[in-house]
């Protein structure tokens, strides 16, 4: 099974009854089409980056709901939110990202501070050699 990390924006002017029964109907399309899920939750209603028009409607906020899921690559789950979230009138914009697997980072070297690698590469900069002298002169 493949982690997703599943983010919908819905319009800001619905109401809480609306709200709560459009994002049980989406939870249970994904529950019913074979995925599960481990967390839906909703952000806030936060300003958009930039505004959307939609069905004759410009909006300038959103409401944020996020839903975490396991479900396998070629399931139907992920095909029928976005067909159907495509239809909603409710939902503004929906992305879906794989998540993988929590790696811990790798152990990097502390930075030197800018002094320090000033003074480290004068040091370890190669001398430049001055002009060879011109090894035949013409006399006449």
């Amino acid at each position: 099974m493949t982690k997703y990390e599943l983010l919908y924006i819905i319009r800001p002017n619905i109401d809480d009854a609306a709200k709560s029964a459009l994002v049980d109907r989406f939870d249970k399309i994904l529950t019913d089409n074979g995925a599960t899920i481990d967390s839906s939750k909703d952000w806030e209603k936060r300003r958009l980056a930039y505004e959307i028009k939609f069905n004759g409607e410009k909006y300038r906020e959103g409401i944020y709901h996020i839903v975490n899921l396991e479900a396998e690559p070629d399931a139907a789950a992920l095909s029928e939110f976005d067909r159907l979230a495509k239809i909603s009138e409710d939902i503004l914009r929906h992305q879906a990202v794989i998540v993988e697997a929590f790696v811990a980072p790798k152990a990097s070297k502390p930075k030197a501070d800018r002094k320090e690698r000033v003074e480290k590469s004068e040091t370890e900069a190669p001398v430049a050699e001055a002009p060879a002298a011109e090894a035949a002169t013409t006399e006449e």
